[in-house]
Protein backbone atom coordinates (compact mmCIF):
# COMPACT_ATOMS: atom_id res chain seq x y z
CA UNK A 1 0.00 0.00 0.00
CA UNK A 2 1.67 3.14 -1.39
CA UNK A 3 2.39 6.22 1.88
CA UNK A 4 -1.04 8.22 2.22
CA UNK A 5 0.66 11.15 0.74
CA UNK A 6 1.47 9.26 -2.71
CA UNK A 7 -1.99 8.10 -2.68
CA UNK A 8 -3.61 12.02 -1.70
CA UNK A 9 -1.50 13.51 -4.29
CA UNK A 10 -2.23 10.83 -7.10
CA UNK A 11 -5.62 11.74 -6.21
CA UNK A 12 -5.40 15.77 -6.16
CA UNK A 13 -3.63 15.26 -9.53
CA UNK A 14 -6.56 13.68 -11.34
CA UNK A 15 -8.87 15.20 -10.14
CA UNK A 16 -7.13 18.61 -11.30
CA UNK A 17 -6.40 16.78 -14.81
CA UNK A 18 -10.37 16.07 -14.72
CA UNK A 19 -11.57 19.77 -13.95
CA UNK A 20 -8.87 21.20 -17.57
CA UNK A 21 -10.89 19.94 -19.50
CA UNK A 22 -13.68 22.37 -19.18
CA UNK A 23 -11.17 24.96 -18.56
CA UNK A 24 -9.51 24.36 -21.62
CA UNK A 25 -12.90 24.22 -23.54
CA UNK A 26 -14.04 27.77 -21.67
CA UNK A 27 -10.30 29.25 -23.30
CA UNK A 28 -10.46 27.95 -27.06
CA UNK A 29 -13.61 29.50 -27.13
CA UNK A 30 -12.74 33.28 -26.72
CA UNK A 31 -8.97 32.72 -27.79
CA UNK A 32 -7.79 30.97 -30.99
CA UNK A 33 -6.53 27.60 -29.52
CA UNK A 34 -2.91 27.59 -30.44
CA UNK A 35 -2.62 31.02 -29.40
CA UNK A 36 -4.09 29.83 -25.94
CA UNK A 37 -1.65 26.69 -25.90
CA UNK A 38 1.40 29.08 -26.73
CA UNK A 39 0.42 31.37 -23.92
CA UNK A 40 -0.26 28.48 -21.24
CA UNK A 41 3.03 26.65 -22.31
CA UNK A 42 5.12 29.84 -21.88
CA UNK A 43 3.58 31.15 -18.72
CA UNK A 44 4.56 27.69 -17.11
CA UNK A 45 7.72 27.71 -18.43
CA UNK A 46 8.50 30.77 -17.07
CA UNK A 47 6.64 29.97 -13.55
CA UNK A 48 8.72 26.69 -13.40
CA UNK A 49 11.74 28.50 -14.34
CA UNK A 50 11.62 31.09 -11.56
CA UNK A 51 10.39 28.24 -8.79
CA UNK A 52 13.58 26.36 -9.93
CA UNK A 53 16.17 29.21 -9.79
CA UNK A 54 14.45 30.05 -6.52
CA UNK A 55 14.58 26.89 -5.00
CA UNK A 56 18.34 26.10 -6.57
CA UNK A 57 16.94 22.62 -7.71
CA UNK A 58 19.68 21.60 -10.75
CA UNK A 59 18.70 21.14 -14.47
CA UNK A 60 18.84 18.00 -15.39
CA UNK A 61 22.35 16.95 -17.46
CA UNK A 62 23.56 14.32 -19.55
CA UNK A 63 22.52 14.27 -23.28
CA UNK A 64 20.51 10.96 -22.61
CA UNK A 65 18.65 13.02 -19.49
CA UNK A 66 17.55 16.26 -21.23
CA UNK A 67 16.57 14.38 -24.91
CA UNK A 68 14.12 12.26 -22.80
CA UNK A 69 13.05 15.55 -20.74
CA UNK A 70 12.27 16.84 -24.16
CA UNK A 71 10.87 14.31 -25.91
CA UNK A 72 8.69 13.78 -23.02
CA UNK A 73 7.69 17.41 -22.66
CA UNK A 74 7.06 17.54 -25.97
CA UNK A 75 4.87 14.50 -25.73
CA UNK A 76 2.45 15.47 -22.93
CA UNK A 77 2.41 19.29 -23.56
CA UNK A 78 3.62 20.82 -27.37
CA UNK A 79 2.02 18.06 -29.31
CA UNK A 80 -1.04 16.92 -26.57
CA UNK A 81 -2.08 20.46 -26.39
CA UNK A 82 -1.99 21.13 -29.89
CA UNK A 83 -4.35 18.53 -30.32
CA UNK A 84 -6.89 19.14 -27.29
CA UNK A 85 -7.22 22.72 -27.87
CA UNK A 86 -7.80 22.19 -31.71
CA UNK A 87 -10.11 19.26 -31.16
CA UNK A 88 -12.32 20.92 -28.33
CA UNK A 89 -13.33 23.09 -31.32
CA UNK A 90 -15.40 19.99 -32.18
CA UNK A 91 -15.38 17.13 -30.06
CA UNK A 92 -17.18 17.35 -26.47
CA UNK A 93 -14.64 17.91 -23.90
CA UNK A 94 -15.98 14.76 -22.05
CA UNK A 95 -15.17 12.44 -25.03
CA UNK A 96 -11.96 14.21 -25.29
CA UNK A 97 -11.44 13.18 -21.86
CA UNK A 98 -12.46 9.99 -22.51
CA UNK A 99 -9.92 9.05 -25.43
CA UNK A 100 -7.28 9.25 -22.97
CA UNK A 101 -8.60 6.87 -20.70
CA UNK A 102 -6.76 3.98 -22.98
CA UNK A 103 -3.59 5.25 -22.25
CA UNK A 104 -2.71 2.50 -19.66
CA UNK A 105 -4.03 -0.19 -21.81
CA UNK A 106 -1.40 1.01 -24.33
CA UNK A 107 1.26 1.49 -21.47
CA UNK A 108 0.69 -2.30 -20.54
CA UNK A 109 1.39 -2.97 -23.67
CA UNK A 110 4.62 -0.98 -24.17
CA UNK A 111 5.95 -1.80 -21.08
CA UNK A 112 5.97 -5.71 -22.29
CA UNK A 113 8.67 -4.47 -24.28
CA UNK A 114 10.03 -2.03 -22.64
CA UNK A 115 10.36 -2.03 -19.32
CA UNK A 116 12.03 -5.58 -17.32
CA UNK A 117 9.43 -7.86 -15.22
CA UNK A 118 6.45 -5.68 -16.70
CA UNK A 119 5.09 -8.47 -18.92
CA UNK A 120 1.70 -9.11 -20.35
CA UNK A 121 -0.58 -11.70 -19.89
CA UNK A 122 -4.13 -13.29 -20.90
CA UNK A 123 -5.93 -10.50 -18.81
CA UNK A 124 -3.83 -7.59 -19.94
CA UNK A 125 -4.23 -8.88 -23.76
CA UNK A 126 -8.11 -9.17 -23.24
CA UNK A 127 -8.36 -5.91 -21.13
CA UNK A 128 -6.13 -4.26 -24.35
CA UNK A 129 -8.91 -5.54 -26.48
CA UNK A 130 -11.74 -4.01 -24.88
CA UNK A 131 -9.69 -0.88 -24.94
CA UNK A 132 -9.30 -0.66 -28.75
CA UNK A 133 -12.74 -1.98 -29.38
CA UNK A 134 -13.64 1.01 -27.29
CA UNK A 135 -11.62 3.76 -29.04
CA UNK A 136 -13.30 2.50 -32.32
CA UNK A 137 -16.63 3.01 -30.96
CA UNK A 138 -15.68 6.59 -30.00
CA UNK A 139 -13.88 6.92 -33.12
CA UNK A 140 -17.41 6.13 -34.95
CA UNK A 141 -19.59 8.36 -32.59
CA UNK A 142 -21.28 10.47 -35.60
CA UNK A 143 -22.98 12.76 -32.95
CA UNK A 144 -20.11 13.95 -30.85
CA UNK A 145 -17.81 15.41 -34.12
CA UNK A 146 -18.22 17.92 -36.40
CA UNK A 147 -18.10 16.81 -40.11
CA UNK A 148 -14.70 16.13 -41.28
CA UNK A 149 -12.90 18.54 -38.60
CA UNK A 150 -14.43 16.06 -36.49
CA UNK A 151 -13.17 13.42 -37.85
CA UNK A 152 -9.90 14.07 -38.06
CA UNK A 153 -9.66 15.63 -34.44
CA UNK A 154 -10.73 11.96 -33.14
CA UNK A 155 -8.13 10.18 -35.10
CA UNK A 156 -5.72 12.33 -33.64
CA UNK A 157 -7.18 11.78 -29.89
CA UNK A 158 -7.25 8.08 -30.70
CA UNK A 159 -3.16 8.23 -31.38
CA UNK A 160 -2.83 10.59 -28.51
CA UNK A 161 -2.58 7.54 -25.57
CA UNK A 162 0.18 5.76 -27.59
CA UNK A 163 2.15 8.90 -27.23
CA UNK A 164 1.33 8.96 -23.30
CA UNK A 165 2.16 6.04 -22.91
CA UNK A 166 5.50 6.13 -24.76
CA UNK A 167 6.01 9.19 -22.18
CA UNK A 168 5.08 7.01 -19.02
CA UNK A 169 7.97 4.11 -19.88
CA UNK A 170 10.49 6.92 -20.42
CA UNK A 171 9.89 8.80 -17.52
CA UNK A 172 9.99 6.01 -15.32
CA UNK A 173 13.04 4.30 -17.12
CA UNK A 174 14.58 7.31 -17.02
CA UNK A 175 14.09 10.63 -15.35
CA UNK A 176 12.95 8.69 -11.47
CA UNK A 177 16.14 10.57 -9.72
CA UNK A 178 15.70 13.93 -11.29
CA UNK A 179 14.35 16.92 -9.92
CA UNK A 180 10.55 17.11 -11.01
CA UNK A 181 10.28 21.05 -11.43
CA UNK A 182 13.62 22.03 -13.95
CA UNK A 183 12.76 19.24 -16.02
CA UNK A 184 9.19 19.70 -16.66
CA UNK A 185 10.67 23.65 -17.39
CA UNK A 186 12.48 22.71 -19.87
CA UNK A 187 10.33 20.11 -21.89
CA UNK A 188 7.71 23.07 -21.57
CA UNK A 189 9.82 25.65 -22.94
CA UNK A 190 10.58 23.18 -26.17
CA UNK A 191 7.65 22.93 -26.32
CA UNK A 192 6.80 26.56 -26.77
CA UNK A 193 8.90 26.79 -29.54
CA UNK A 194 7.13 23.89 -30.70
CA UNK A 195 3.80 25.92 -30.52
CA UNK A 196 4.87 29.54 -31.73
CA UNK A 197 4.54 29.27 -35.36
CA UNK A 198 1.16 27.59 -34.71
CA UNK A 199 0.47 30.59 -32.47
CA UNK A 200 1.94 32.60 -35.22
CA UNK A 201 -0.59 31.44 -38.04
CA UNK A 202 -3.96 32.44 -35.58
CA UNK A 203 -2.92 35.64 -34.49
CA UNK A 204 -4.58 37.58 -36.85
CA UNK A 205 -7.94 35.60 -36.21
CA UNK A 206 -7.80 37.73 -33.03
CA UNK A 207 -7.98 36.80 -29.04
CA UNK A 208 -10.72 38.10 -26.69
CA UNK A 209 -9.57 37.58 -22.86
CA UNK A 210 -12.88 37.76 -21.22
CA UNK A 211 -12.79 36.97 -17.78
CA UNK A 212 -13.51 33.20 -18.01
CA UNK A 213 -11.15 32.99 -20.15
CA UNK A 214 -8.78 34.28 -17.91
CA UNK A 215 -9.48 32.64 -15.05
CA UNK A 216 -9.63 29.40 -17.22
CA UNK A 217 -6.26 29.92 -18.12
CA UNK A 218 -4.57 30.72 -14.87
CA UNK A 219 -6.34 27.41 -13.55
CA UNK A 220 -4.78 25.49 -16.22
CA UNK A 221 -1.16 27.31 -15.85
CA UNK A 222 -1.01 27.22 -12.12
CA UNK A 223 -2.68 23.92 -11.34
CA UNK A 224 -3.25 22.22 -14.71
CA UNK A 225 0.09 22.13 -15.29
CA UNK A 226 2.41 23.89 -12.76
CA UNK A 227 1.36 21.45 -10.02
CA UNK A 228 0.08 18.98 -11.68
CA UNK A 229 2.82 18.12 -13.97
CA UNK A 230 5.59 18.23 -10.98
CA UNK A 231 4.06 16.37 -8.78
CA UNK A 232 2.96 13.41 -11.53
CA UNK A 233 6.77 13.09 -12.66
CA UNK A 234 7.15 12.67 -8.47
CA UNK A 235 4.90 9.94 -8.64
CA UNK A 236 6.85 8.02 -10.74
CA UNK A 237 9.35 7.74 -7.86
CA UNK A 238 6.34 6.22 -6.14
CA UNK A 239 4.28 4.09 -8.64
CA UNK A 240 4.82 1.70 -11.39
CA UNK A 241 4.01 3.57 -14.44
CA UNK A 242 1.08 1.33 -15.22
CA UNK A 243 -0.67 2.63 -11.80
CA UNK A 244 -0.09 6.02 -12.85
CA UNK A 245 -1.52 6.16 -16.10
CA UNK A 246 -4.92 4.73 -14.15
CA UNK A 247 -5.35 8.41 -13.62
CA UNK A 248 -6.43 8.42 -16.59
CA UNK A 249 -10.06 6.84 -15.31
CA UNK A 250 -11.41 9.32 -13.24
CA UNK A 251 -10.52 12.37 -15.47
CA UNK A 252 -12.63 10.78 -17.77
CA UNK A 253 -16.08 10.82 -15.37
CA UNK A 254 -15.12 14.19 -13.96
CA UNK A 255 -15.00 15.74 -17.73
CA UNK A 256 -18.27 14.35 -18.78
CA UNK A 257 -19.79 15.18 -16.07
CA UNK A 258 -18.19 18.66 -16.02
CA UNK A 259 -19.01 19.28 -19.35
CA UNK A 260 -22.69 18.01 -19.06
CA UNK A 261 -23.72 19.78 -15.98
CA UNK A 262 -21.26 23.18 -16.57
CA UNK A 263 -20.74 23.49 -20.23
CA UNK A 264 -24.22 21.65 -21.44
CA UNK A 265 -22.63 19.09 -23.81
CA UNK A 266 -24.90 15.95 -24.59
CA UNK A 267 -23.86 12.75 -24.03
CA UNK A 268 -24.45 10.09 -26.10
CA UNK A 269 -25.08 6.00 -25.46
CA UNK A 270 -22.52 5.28 -27.82
CA UNK A 271 -19.83 7.40 -26.16
CA UNK A 272 -20.99 5.73 -22.67
CA UNK A 273 -20.15 2.42 -24.42
CA UNK A 274 -17.25 3.28 -25.67
CA UNK A 275 -16.02 4.76 -22.54
CA UNK A 276 -17.23 1.57 -20.76
CA UNK A 277 -15.45 -0.58 -22.59
CA UNK A 278 -12.04 1.14 -21.79
CA UNK A 279 -12.71 1.78 -18.51
CA UNK A 280 -13.39 -2.34 -18.20
CA UNK A 281 -10.17 -2.64 -20.16
CA UNK A 282 -8.24 -0.07 -17.40
CA UNK A 283 -9.49 -2.08 -14.70
CA UNK A 284 -8.42 -5.52 -16.40
CA UNK A 285 -5.07 -4.26 -16.40
CA UNK A 286 -5.00 -3.09 -12.81
CA UNK A 287 -6.20 -6.76 -11.36
CA UNK A 288 -3.56 -8.62 -14.02
CA UNK A 289 -0.99 -7.93 -11.22
CA UNK A 290 2.67 -7.83 -12.44
CA UNK A 291 4.44 -4.76 -12.87
CA UNK A 292 7.49 -3.19 -12.02
CA UNK A 293 8.72 -2.13 -8.51
CA UNK A 294 8.74 1.83 -8.07
CA UNK A 295 11.62 3.96 -8.89
CA UNK A 296 12.35 3.82 -4.95
CA UNK A 297 12.76 1.15 -4.27
CA UNK A 298 14.82 -0.22 -7.42
CA UNK A 299 17.03 2.56 -6.31
CA UNK A 300 17.52 1.16 -2.51
CA UNK A 301 18.13 -2.54 -3.92
CA UNK A 302 20.46 -1.38 -6.50
CA UNK A 303 22.12 1.92 -4.51
CA UNK A 304 25.15 2.03 -7.50
CA UNK A 305 22.42 3.18 -9.95
CA UNK A 306 21.50 6.30 -8.06
CA UNK A 307 24.68 7.78 -8.97
CA UNK A 308 24.36 7.37 -12.64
Amino acid sequence: MPPFRVVVAYVVVALIWGSTWGAIKIGVTDVPPFVFAFARAFAVASVLTILALALRQPIPRGRLTLAVATIVGVINIGLTWAIIFWSEQFVPSGLVAVFGSAAPVWTALLAHFMVKGDRLSALKIFGLILGLGGTILLIGAPDAADGTAGLIATGLLALMPITWAIAAILQARFLRTVSPIPTVAVGTWVSALLLAPLALIQLPQGAHWTPASVLAFVWLTLFGTCFAMVVSLWLYRKLRPTTITLIQVIVPAEAILIGTIWLGETVTIRMLGGAALVVAAVALNAISGGGTRPAEELLAANPAAAGK
